[in-house]
């Protein structure tokens, strides 16, 4: 029996988060120091490095290829919940989560509030993901975030008045969630490539 044919596994609802060591080191560690020592371009780079990354790995894959789940172990950064995707569906959540930031970044890069609240469960993508199209709608997604930031003004002090809660990390302004975009990126370039090594 092919593991695509496997029973859905049982894991955490989405949204229950990280072990409490790998988030509290994420969250007073590793993100306060990537958000001192870098710059808005070296984010942009970065982000555009890995977007390129994920790129080269999903465009010589079969259609099919794209569609089929995988359960893999649980990664530094990875919920438990999003471990039975496929490539289809982690580039759907990387499209959903680009173009929030793209919003998130604008709005805040202006001064402005927003009046909603972030949800991990509202990222995580349907299992139905037209494995036809979500290629060009990830490169799409992605070129018009770096696109959008490189017109953003990130050192005003306007920019950094107002934050938006990550649901995990707390309030963040507007350049730390631009900063926060190339590890978010990175996590999910190391799902595709374990779901790969399963097919």
């Amino acid at each position: 029996m092919s593991q695509s044919a496997v029973m859905e596994p049982k894991l955490a609802k989405p949204g229950a988060g990280l072990p409490f060591v790998e988030w509290a080191v994420a969250k007073y560690i590793i993100f306060p120091r990537l958000f001192k020592s870098t710059t808005p371009e070296q984010a942009i780079a970065r982000f555009e490095q890995v977007t390129d990354q994920i790129i080269a790995v999903t465009d010589p894959l079969e259609t099919s290829v794209l569609s089929e789940r995988r359960l893999i172990p649980r990664l530094q950064g990875l919920e438990d919940s999003s471990r039975y995707w496929s490539v289809a569906m982690t580039l759907q959540h990387l499209i959903v989560v680009s173009r929030s930031m793209r919003q998130v970044v604008t709005t805040l890069s202006q001064g402005k509030t927003i009046d909603r609240k972030a949800s991990i469960a509202d990222l995580k993508p349907a299992a139905d993901i037209d494995p036809a199209t979500v290629r060009d709608k990830f490169k799409n997604a992605a070129q018009s975030l770096v696109a959008d930031m490189r017109t953003c003004d990130l050192k005003s002090p306007a920019s950094h008045v107002q934050k938006f809660d990550h649901p995990w990390f707390g309030p963040l302004n507007a350049e730390q969630w631009l900063v926060f975009a190339a590890p978010h990126q990175k996590i999910h370039y190391n799902q595709i490539q374990e779901i790969l090594k399963r097919i």
